[in-house]
């Protein structure tokens, strides 16, 4: 049993950009080459699928994008997801938000996910329930035996910049880390904001509001691998927090808009997980992006450490309490 995947973040596509931003480390005005560069690299790596992070577009209320170049750009990033060969599955980021209006609706018509739900629980013909179908933002993926876990921060009525989860994603969250010990499987979940503070990242913005009520539910998992991040535009591979039972990593990953324009090659075996950085070829981009951050950009790349790792593998038991 083995496969690979990849996992790319934070491409804030914008075809009709009238500037760069970020002080000019985000490079805005050949956002559109970046990405056909990102996709053309991620297919010479011939993953098995490939998982977006978030901030697909620059949406949400701080880019002031027009609502017609927002429709434009996800149209675009649609368009180029759909040249890979593998699959390509969407969560979003608080700038995938629409800028007029603040909602998914013309994201989730083009990266949701269907979903039944019930609609109403009072009986209709023949006693049974009311059903509609329902684009969603979060969803599973089951590859062998490791469950990844998508989820949507974006639960909320604008870009806010931290995230949030609401219950009925939190109480689906729970029901799928229940099922995936009931059958043997490890997990990694995936979410654009930080599900919990870290002693570097602290403030709300980097992370969720109710991380205490997410962390109350996979703290005492000992089936969850790691937690894969974007938002933050950088590098980092964070250890355990001694100070809670969670025995899980932090992987962190750099947007692919900015400096050091890097993605994440995922190797899964039996054994172990791999997980290795790779740049984009542009460097005359990766220059000026880098030139135009505090530092060169150092403290964005990370350290060796924050840029490849192996998790070594864990036998689930077939105890399905948490």
């Amino acid at each position: 049993m083995s496969f690979k995947f990849a996992f790319i973040t934070d491409t804030h596509l914008y075809p009709e950009a009238p500037q760069n931003y970020g002080g000019g480390t985000q490079i805005q005005e050949s956002s559109v080459e970046i990405y056909e560069t990102m996709i053309q690299q991620v297919e010479a790596f011939e993953p098995d699928f490939v998982i977006h992070g978030g901030d697909i577009v620059c949406g949400g209320d701080s880019f002031e994008m027009p609502p017609s170049h927002y429709q434009i750009a996800l149209d675009h990033a649609q368009m180029m997801g759909e040249q890979l060969s593998a699959p390509i599955y969407y969560m979003p980021g608080n700038h995938d938000l629409d800028p007029q209006n603040g909602d998914k609706d013309l994201y989730l018509q083009r990266f949701g996910y269907d979903a039944q739900v019930v609609e109403d629980e009072s009986q209709g013909l023949d006693g049974e329930q009311s059903m509609s179908a329902e684009r969603l933002a979060y969803t599973s993926l089951v590859h062998d035996d490791l469950r990844l876990i998508l989820l949507d921060c974006q639960e909320v009525e604008k870009d806010v910049t931290h995230g949030h989860l609401g219950e009925e994603q939190l109480g689906w969250l729970q029901t799928e880390l229940e099922q995936a010990k009931a059958e043997n499987q490890e997990v990694l979940i995936f979410a654009h904001q930080l599900l919990h503070p870290t002693e570097e990242f602290s403030e709300l913005g980097w992370m969720i509001d109710n991380s205490e009520q997410v962390c109350e539910i996979i703290d005492c998992c000992d089936h969850i691998l790691a937690t894969f991040h974007g938002h933050l535009h950088l590098n980092r591979i964070l250890e355990p927090d001694p100070a809670t039972d969670n025995r899980r990593l932090t992987i962190i990953s750099s947007g692919i808009i900015c400096y050091p324009m890097m993605w994440r090659k995922i190797y899964v075996d039996q054994d172990q997980i791999r997980i290795v950085s790779s740049q984009l070829q542009l460097p005359e981009l990766l220059a000026i992006s880098s030139a135009a951050h505090d530092k060169r950009g150092q403290s964005l790349i990370g350290e060796e450490k924050d840029r490849e790792i192996t998790i070594d593998r864990r036998t689930p038991t077939t105890d399905s309490s948490n």
